[in-house]
């Protein structure tokens, strides 16, 4: 069972995940409505994916909530979601998926297991010596 924060300042796409994932097989979600449930959340469960909006209230961008889920949790795979056609795929983490609103469970489910399997390769590549 791969646990999944989904992380959105909107209540309506948090519930559609959410909704998504409870009839998906394998997965257990955690409901972030902002940053400061995001991050209290990495810190007190075990989190497998993290699927953040890249807008988020508030000063801290999905992005850098990526980062600091990365720092906390290595092996943790991510996704990052958008309506803003601006952001760039070069702008997320290099583990991540990009995924731009509006999609569908299918894809969805599809960037889950993407990124699911770039976070494995990531965590068994060796250290890089600086």
């Amino acid at each position: 069972m791969k646990t999944v924060l989904i992380v959105d300042d909107d209540a309506l796409v948090l519930e559609a995940i959410d909704l998504l994932l409870s009839r998906a097989e394998g997965f257990r979600s955690i409901r972030a409505q902002g940053v400061a449930s995001a991050r209290s959340d990495l810190q007190q469960a075990r989190i497998d994916v993290l699927v953040a909006d890249v807008i988020l209230a508030g000063s801290t961008t999905g992005i850098e909530l990526c980062e600091h889920a990365i720092e906390r949790h290595p092996a943790i795979a991510i996704v990052v979601i958008t309506a803003d056609n601006e952001v760039q795929r070069d702008e997320i983490p290099t583990r991540g998926i990009f995924l731009r609103k509006p999609f569908g469970g299918e894809q969805l489910l599809g960037a889950i297991d993407a990124a699911l399997k770039k976070a494995v390769a990531e965590s068994h590549k060796p250290a890089r010596a600086d």
